[in-house]
């Protein structure tokens, strides 16, 4: 099936290649333009979107579209800021990319807002030219909801993906979340990674039923799943902290499990990884030997502790879902998490991890010593992990998002 001509120059910026025949789109709110290829199976062609510049979901959108590569009868682009940590890694995509131009620093939001229109018919002659039925926002941007109607205009339809429903304690983007979400009203189809966000969009959105979908976190593989060896005995136990360190994440927490562990007499090290102010802890954190790495990671630094750690431990007092869980279970790593939010339909209590009974130090620790004491859990919580890789797999969510555009 012909692709079309090399990438085009318009006004200055890359255009994506001009398919042959006349254009198939029509209105967004109508089914899905489809075309068959030479196996039968009907083509979709879809443009997955991400504006931020850095974070989890710049590994998401790029495992995403590397598993779309993969997915027969699918054709799929991607839209991401040239300001992007990873912009480099997105060149092996060739003509399927889109670079737009964004900013660099939080003022430029606002600074730099006058080049919405310019962007968003940039964004609409793509869709036209590579006959794109369906954009994919895998995470909001603040200029998402203006863009969206260009999307629109272009006779594609939009869905979003809402990773929360309201903001995190402590978090600094809670500071434009209410633009943020502004997306989910233009969205034909909002769709969520737990029942428990699903939920509060619900209540606190009063989100129309029938644009509201769930499917799940799919996991991230900063490192690939390997079989983990039995641990010998008197081997100490190393329990992981990763990620941006914030008020809702329960570094406290993490700190008095160890703390309590450890006056048990159990052989446990522990290791703080993530950018974030760890405060008033921080003499505590010295005082149990904690490695720590306070800053901004590299997902080749992630890989690294999830390789060198046992145990991932998610001590949330406040949550969604956890992009920290995805990633633990891409590198075959059990976890142990509190009972918060989405949480414990990432982690299958018993299979893959253990789901404490409560919000506690000492819930976390109980679970914990329940692995350290138990013969063969650990090997069975490892085979779990491996066990359901292809059912929380990057490739399985795409598929899904084929499916609800399809429909």
């Amino acid at each position: 099936m012909p692709r079309g001509d090399p990438l085009q120059t318009r006004n200055g910026e890359q255009v994506g290649p001009t398919p042959s025949g006349p254009s198939q789109m029509g209105a967004h709110k109508s089914k899905l333009e489809l075309r068959d290829d030479p196996s039968g199976q009907s083509e979709a062609r879809i443009l997955l979107l991400y504006l931020g510049r850095r974070g989890a979901m710049s590994r998401f959108t790029l495992e995403a579209m590397q598993a779309a590569a993969g997915v027969p009868g699918l054709r799929a682009s991607v839209c991401i800021s040239r300001q992007n940590e990873n912009f480099d890694l997105y060149s092996a995509f060739g003509a399927e990319l889109v670079g737009i131009d964004t900013f660099r620093n939080h003022s430029g939001a606002l600074l730099s807002a006058w080049r919405i229109p310019l962007i968003g018919r940039r964004l609409a002659a793509e869709i036209k030219a590579r006959r794109i039925s369906a954009v994919i926002d895998l995470m909001p941007h603040v200029w998402s909801a203006a863009l969206a109607r260009y999307v629109h205009k272009a006779g594609a339809k939009y869905l979003a993906v809402a990773h929360d429903a309201e903001a995190h304690p402590g978090d600094s983007t809670s500071l434009v979340k209410g633009v943020t979400d502004l997306a989910l009203g233009q969205a034909d189809t909002v769709i969520t990674l737990s029942t428990s966000v699903a939920t509060h969009l619900k209540t606190l959105r009063k989100l129309d039923q029938r644009r509201l979908v769930t499917l799940f976190h799919p996991i991230l593989s900063y490192h690939n799943a390997r079989k983990r060896g039995a641990r010998g005995a008197g081997q100490p136990l190393r329990l992981l902290f990763l990620g941006r360190i914030m008020p809702y994440k329960g570094l406290p927490l993490f700190l008095d499990m160890v703390e309590t562990l450890r006056a048990k007499g159990y052989a446990v090290e522990a290791g703080v990884f993530g950018e974030g102010e760890i405060g008033p802890r921080g003499r505590h954190v010295t005082a149990l030997g904690v490695e720590v790495v306070n800053r901004w990671l590299t997902d080749e630094e992630i890989g690294s502790a999830l390789e060198r750690y046992d145990l991932m431990i998610v001590s949330h007092v406040e949550a969604s879902q956890s992009g920290v869980i995805a990633a633990a279970f891409g590198a075959g790593l059990p976890v142990v998490t509190t009972p918060v939010g989405g949480l414990p339909e990432q982690v299958t209590h018993g299979v893959d991890g253990l789901v404490a009974t409560e919000t506690s130090a000492q819930a976390l620790a109980a679970a914990v010593e329940r692995i350290i004491l138990e013969p063969g859990l650990y090997d069975a919580l490892c085979a779990g992990v491996r066990q359901q890789l292809d059912e929380r797999s990057m490739r399985r969510f795409v598929d899904e998002c084929v499916r609800l555009v399809r429909d």
